[in-house]
């Protein structure tokens, strides 16, 4: 009779059974037999600028301080990209990841769907993605990103590695064509209004010309001023002719051709002269006063589309210096030995935490007795 109560099944035997012997068994077995080995793939980048010392333009100041914060802010976008679902997705299609981490490759409940379950949506397979596969550390500090993604087999944790690292320049890739054509379009825009405005000007002045048969009034002005010269010379020449004549044989039958010719002369000297300085809009003056205009304005065009050529060329400059890309800092491994489960450490922690568990419990439960017998 002794002996039978010896064995019996105490309340303080039963918890120790529960908190400790079962949960301790269980994972032994579990770590121990079941548990599959898990392959850890690991690599390092960080997301860099070609960045040099700008020139002393506004426009290369201005890109030169974004270039540091833009890059910062990058590196948060691959992370970020890494964790996606269209990351997921795209390596699901590339490499069939989804089979990688299924049956029979993993255990009942390392494996995805977990525990035999018919939800395999790709939401739950995204939880399953950032839980066991993939997990991105950023450190702010020295800008790098440490890439760890973890497989049942060394070979599918290190594609899986190198694939979210292709995925990642080809995302900064169309990052940079994106910066760059929203960064070039102001000066392009710039270069199109300038060229637009040279062809305006250029068209008028052309019109101008041919509408008036202008083509330079200062050195139509300047022959028509040499004209005047040579008309006044021969003015000269004949009134000293007609007064020699006179003077001779006041009947000379010379005088009136004489005469005629000084007012003809005369009348030609003076339609010159209108056309030169005369105030009407058909004379040189008034003409050379808008094809002044006009060619000033033409001027200013080419100057300032030669001033826009040059901006979107500093610009396509500055820009190319900030590109960003990912520097490789460790490549990804192929690992030799299997980093997961740590089948010991696991076993201990949950001794440990049975031992916690039974020593708290049995130790409030002590308390209730001795309270219920007072």
């Amino acid at each position: 009779m002794p002996r039978s109560t010896s064995y019996r099944l105490t309340p303080a035997k039963l918890l120790f059974v529960l908190t400790v012997v079962i949960p301790v068994t269980i994972a032994a077995v579990y770590y121990g037999f079941v548990a599959a080995d898990v392959y850890v793939s690991e690599s390092r980048f960080v997301v860099r600028s070609e960045q040099r010392q700008p020139g002393g333009s506004l426009l290369g100041s201005f890109l030169a301080e974004s270039s540091l914060g833009r890059a910062q802010d990058d590196a948060w976008i691959v992370n970020d990209y890494v964790l996606s679902m269209d990351a997921l997705k795209i390596l699901d299609h590339e490499i069939q990841l989804r089979k990688r981490v299924g049956d029979p490759h993993g255990d009942i409940v390392s494996r995805f769907p977990q525990f035999g379950s018919a939800d395999a949506t790709y939401e739950k397979f995204l939880d399953y993605y950032r839980d066991r596969i993939v997990a991105v550390v950023h450190d702010s500090t020295t800008s790098i990103t440490t890439l760890r993604t973890s497989a049942f087999d060394p070979r599918s944790a290190r594609d899986i590695n190198e694939h979210l690292l292709t995925m990642s320049e080809a995302l900064v890739n169309e990052l940079n064509r994106r910066a760059r054509q929203d960064e070039m379009q102001y000066a392009s825009a710039m270069v199109q209004e300038a060229q637009d405005r040279v062809k305006s000007a250029a068209l008028a002045l052309s019109e101008y010309r041919m509408s008036y048969a202008v083509f330079d009034p200062d050195r139509q002005s300047a022959l028509q001023l040499q004209l005047v010269g040579k008309l006044q010379d021969e003015m000269l020449a004949t009134r000293a002719r007609l007064a020699e004549v006179e003077s001779l044989s006041p009947d000379n039958p010379q005088i009136r051709p004489l005469k005629t010719r000084i007012a003809a002369i005369g009348y030609e000297m003076a339609a010159v002269s209108t056309q030169v300085m005369g105030r009407g809009d058909g004379s040189f003056a008034a003409r050379s006063r808008e094809f002044e205009r006009l060619s000033i304005e033409k001027q200013f065009a080419e100057r300032q589309l030669a001033s826009a050529l040059a901006l979107q060329e500093q610009a396509r400059s500055e820009v190319a210096k900030k590109q960003l890309y990912i520097a490789r800092v460790v490549q990804p491994r192929l690992p030799d030995a299997a980093e997961e489960p740590k089948r010991l450490r696991a076993v201990l922690i949950v001794l440990t935490m049975g031992l916690v568990t039974w020593g708290l419990l049995a130790l409030l439960l002590s308390g209730i007795r001795e309270h219920t017998l007072e």
